[in-house]
């Protein structure tokens, strides 16, 4: 089974949600984990990266409703015209793709009338956008909400912990329903 994690964190060692997320999808002994914040502009050894991957994991926490700076940089350099999109591109068309987010705040939050203003998939159209240009398959977003572990803002650091091996594990079980 040949999956890659992408992490688009940004710093996990200021994370609970999803640096115990990615300890947890880093025991997977088959499994090759790319961090977009270790990106060193080596754009063809990442594009090397997805086209052998059977299945992509894109595992971001939500930054303002979108995924983080560093993700959408990666993303920038290497989702290339000729290589992701573009008369000669489309090498990623049909590449099955995962989305695994985690969300500070809660689901209800996301809505009219709540603090983010809109549904969730609205957001998603967004950050979905360069996947889709791509033509890759997105088979499943999964998120989890209130991965808020600091106490000053109302978080609790065991229920992030909970959520987050949770979490791992319906991203770890929607990979093996798609690729065995």
């Amino acid at each position: 089974m040949n999956v890659l994690v992408i992490n688009g964190h940004p710093n996990l060692d200021k994370s609970f949600a999803n640096a115990e997320i990615m300890k947890l999808l880093e025991q997977q002994t088959d499994w090759q984990i790319a961090h977009a914040v270790d990106f060193t502009g080596d754009i063809k050894t990442e594009q090397q990266r997805l086209l052998e991957a059977e299945l992509v994991v894109v595992q971001f926490p939500l930054y303002w409703s979108t995924f983080p700076s560093v993700m959408k940089e990666w993303i920038d350099q290497v989702f290339t015209y000729g290589f992701a999109f573009g008369p000669d591109g489309s090498q990623l068309k049909g590449k099955k793709l995962l989305f695994s987010i985690t969300a500070g705040a809660t689901a209800e939050s996301y809505s009219e009338t709540g603090f983010n203003f809109m549904p969730l998939e609205n957001y998603q159209r967004s950050f979905e956008h360069a996947f889709k240009a791509a033509e890759m398959d997105i088979l499943d977003t999964i998120v989890t909400f209130e991965m808020n572990a600091i106490p000053e803002e109302g978080g609790d650091v065991e229920k992030t912990i909970a959520l987050a091996h949770e979490h791992t594990q319906q991203v770890i079980n929607a990979v093996k329903a798609h690729i065995g």
